[in-house]
């Protein structure tokens, strides 16, 4: 009898499970997709668009392909309602049960959390956002610039940092004149990777001439200025923000998510505490084991690490062939300085203390960045 398999979002974790356990499963099981977009962006690449690199077009993937497979089914809708005890989920119009559950649902963007926010702001975290700051930059002449982080834990933990950097380069070449400064919470950059690592990107920063502002929250923004604790403020002529992130309202409602806000998972095998339900990248929370950060970071790279390892297993369960695995917390991620230069991090995160190393900017690490997309898109 075939399994149910079912894949809640299909970013760059569910995207990646669906397609191998299609492949690897064949007749022995159906994959259910349910995701409403009918193309995904490649996240790394939003600020190719905010700096006319890259056309919205051309960094996307189209889901249908995969529903060529017998075995996968596309839901374009939105997920309603995960009922665990009936093991069934429920969209706009259908409901369906599953043998095996994969939430990867991701995080959402909550702008509303920060009165203000969604009116005056600029965000690259969406594809439409990346758009509408690419057509704010070029009609931007010069002046303040603001980029703020406005909580943690937020997807993809050097990007703020990086739009910064390009930022400075973009202008510069451009020959606006601008005051880049960027504020966020953290003590500071990319805490997960320890003080060496934050203390490179805080020089990158500080040689380009951008104002860092670490432990530094915003309550809420008016039309020229954000406003943070402790009632001091920062003007800008142009503010650009990764807004409040949160997890999915049905997550939540299904009990899935805990005191974190996010779903605890086993961090080998990424198993929820719910029989034959398994959660997979930002949606998640896994402890570290070290202290750096309490929880391992929001990033693709780990979403992806962490599909193979859950479509393996689920794999291994249902055929008897093959071997468990387990996911070491391995994760690399370029940091752009420039339009033609790229830093590198990597490391073993889940170990104690993490094994991280850092790759200064050169061409090699942005070519490799450029092969990276090209792979993904094919």
């Amino acid at each position: 009898m075939s399994t149910n398999i079912v894949v809640l979002g299909c970013g760059l974790g569910g995207l990646s499970a669906a397609d191998l356990l299609s492949k690897q499963l064949g007749s022995r099981a159906t994959v259910t997709i349910v995701e409403p977009r009918a193309k995904i962006p490649l996240p790394s690449s939003l600020p190719w668009i905010v700096f006319g690199w890259r056309e919205p077009g051309k960094i996307q993937k189209d889901l249908k392909k995969l529903t060529k497979r017998k075995n996968v089914r596309l839901v374009s809708e939105q997920v309603e309602k995960i009922d665990i005890n009936s093991r069934s989920v429920k969209t706009q119009s259908q409901e369906f049960r599953y043998d095996k559950l994969l939430v990867s649902l991701g995080a959402e963007l909550a702008p509303e959390e920060v009165p203000g926010l969604d009116s005056y702001s600029h965000t690259f975290y969406t594809l439409d956002g990346a758009t509408k700051l690419r057509d704010a930059l070029e009609d931007f002449h010069g002046g303040a610039i603001v980029v703020g982080i406005c909580r943690t834990p937020f997807k993809c933990p050097v990007a703020p940092y990086e739009l910064s950097l390009l930022l400075e380069e973009y202008m510069r070449r451009a020959k606006k004149k601008v005051e880049i400064q960027l504020f966020t919470p953290e003590p500071h950059p990319v805490p997960a990777a320890g003080s060496v690592i934050s203390k490179q990107v805080e020089r990158l920063l500080s040689s380009r001439g951008i104002k860092y502002l670490p432990k530094t929250r915003a309550t809420k923004v008016e039309r020229d200025r954000v406003v943070f604790e402790g009632g001091s403020a920062l003007r800008y002529d142009l503010l650009i923000t990764v807004p409040p992130h949160r997890s999915p309202r049905v997550v939540v409602e299904a009990g899935l998510a805990e005191s974190s806000g996010w779903v605890p998972v086993n961090p080998q095998n990424l198993a929820t505490k719910f029989e034959n339900v398994y959660a997979i990248g930002d949606v998640t929370s896994i402890e570290t084991p070290h202290g750096h950060v309490p929880y391992l970071p929001k990033a693709g790279v780990f979403a992806l690490g962490q599909a193979e390892v859950v479509a393996n297993n689920i794999a291994t369960s249902i055929t008897g062939k093959g071997q468990m695995k387990q996911w070491d917390g391995h994760g690399a991620c370029h940091l752009q300085v420039s339009k033609s230069e790229s830093a590198f991090l990597q490391g073993a995160f889940l170990s104690n203390p993490p094994k991280l190393e850092f790759h200064p900017a050169s061409r090699k690490w942005y070519l490799d960045k450029v092969k990276r997309e090209k792979n993904w898109l094919a």
